[in-house]
């Protein structure tokens, strides 16, 4: 387990700017409106050589009592700062110290958590002088930074190696040994993603409100069962072009279409009462266009008859005819129902978007496939297909190299895909087929 770093501290002192800036990606939205971070964003901090973190943005910790939501991302704050092993807590140092900065500071105090105190915005002599008075607090030592022009990063690491230290890290990670099989949760707005989130966690992950666009960035969530990781991630609810009018919600429906092509499978939520719409339909393209494995899940099925459950799943294969052998099914994120059956269907979709088949086994599937249906011949000549090998995965790619790749029609290549599927046990999943011109060796000097 890599050590878990937790950025927190009031709205707007620049928590989602040092984020960003530690992970180097554009991962949390940052804006001046307060409360747009609301639920835990995680990401790898790369400290230096074979020292990674597990990096948590939080929202605003604000003792005021609001709405449900305020509420909310206090009590995920709180729970970031109870599963953290080193906490950078954000003042601002161009406002100075506030009620809530001294409320903070003394819940830390009480957590008894390592805790890195970080006065932010220091861009000048005079913001420097003002950083002075954040030590009525108690605080013994202040690191002084600016996440917006990127200063103080090497007094923020050195702070941190008091706490952790390299040697806790299992030495560089790919981002598969790091965090496992990455499933996107997707659909439309409060088709009940959090709620089946949380289920799927068993703890209030993501924040929960009937509010639209209660999630706005994309919340990673890692866990282990069984002996497998896996990274869940829930994304905003994306609506219609033209009902969306905030720039926040925009980008967060942006990052949620990016996180498609991040995960190895996306489950695809879908309202058991309003059936699948037409805005389905494009989202779910988005996922098959770019590849992704992905599971049809219709929630809300407790709001509807066990009986009317077979008609709803017809309408929406027909409704997808266009991916024929996708997998759906009835759940209830809010009753639990069907819940477990989800991880198999994850593992087996990872499994076969994952595999790689021989190359001597490919031949063989395509010249069987070949003879029992071979193409049209081009202008007279027999299509030959010399050999297949499999280029990439997730999804799983395979070139075939003939000798006229243009007169492949697109109902062949269809063919093709789909014997591959059944013969290598890929249903349910993208498969890609292209053709390529076989490239001849010339003959060297003095050959004959």
């Amino acid at each position: 387990m890599m050590p878990v770093v937790a950025i927190v501290g009031r709205p707007n002192v620049g928590k989602s700017t040092l984020f960003n800036w530690l992970i180097r990606r554009d991962r949390a939205i940052v804006g001046p409106e307060i409360g747009i971070t609301r639920d835990r964003i995680y990401g790898k901090w790369h400290v230096d050589k074979d020292f990674i973190v597990d990096l948590v943005d939080t929202g605003g910790f604000d003792i005021l009592k609001g709405s449900s939501i305020t509420q909310s991302i206090l009590l995920q704050t709180l729970q970031a700062i109870h599963d953290a092993d080193v906490i950078l807590c954000m003042l601002d140092a161009a406002s100075g110290p506030t009620p809530d900065d001294a409320s903070l500071v003394d819940t830390l105090r009480r957590s008894g958590s390592q805790v890195i105190y970080l006065a932010n915005k220091v861009d000048d002599n005079t913001t420097s002088l003002k950083v002075g008075a954040f030590y009525e607090l108690g605080i013994d030592n202040i690191v002084e930074i600016s996440a917006r022009n990127k200063k103080g990063l090497p007094e923020i690491i050195t702070a941190l190696k008091k706490y952790v230290h390299p040697p806790m890290v299992h030495g560089q990670m790919n981002e598969e040994e790091a965090y496992g099989i990455r499933v996107t949760i997707l659909g439309r707005p409060n088709v009940g993603k959090s709620l089946l989130l949380n289920r799927i966690v068993g703890e209030p992950r993501s924040i929960v409100s009937p509010e639209p666009g209660t999630t706005r960035d994309c919340v990673d969530t890692r866990i282990t069962k069984s002996g497998r990781d896996y990274v869940f991630v829930d994304t905003a609810g994306v609506r219609r072009k033209s009902r969306i009018d905030s720039e926040i919600e925009k980008t967060g429906v942006i990052r949620s279409i990016r996180n498609i092509e991040r995960s190895h499978v996306c489950l695809y939520l879908i309202d058991a009462i309003e059936g699948i719409t037409e805005q389905d339909k494009r989202l779910i393209g988005l996922v098959t266009d770019r590849g992704r494995a992905m599971l049809i899940a219709v929630n809300k099925c407790d709001l509807i008859p066990l009986a009317q459950e077979g008609n709803l799943r017809e309408e929406i294969r027909y409704r997808l005819r266009f991916i024929p052998d996708v997998g759906i099914m009835c759940i209830s994120a809010l009753t639990g129902r069907n819940i477990d059956k989800i991880y198999p269907m994850i593992d087996d979709f990872f499994n076969k978007t994952t595999a790689r088949i021989p190359t001597p086994r490919l031949n063989r599937i395509i010249a069987d496939i070949v003879e029992a249906s071979p193409p049209p011949a081009y202008k007279g000549r027999r299509i030959k297909f010399y050999y297949v090998t499999q280029v990439d995965i997730s999804p799983p790619r395979f070139k075939i190299f003939t000798n006229y790749p243009e007169a492949i029609s697109p109902s062949y290549t269809r063919y093709i895909a789909a014997n591959i599927k059944k013969i290598c046990q890929m249903e349910g999943i993208p498969v890609a087929v292209q053709f390529a011109r076989r490239i001849r060796r010339g003959r060297t000097k003095g050959s004959r």
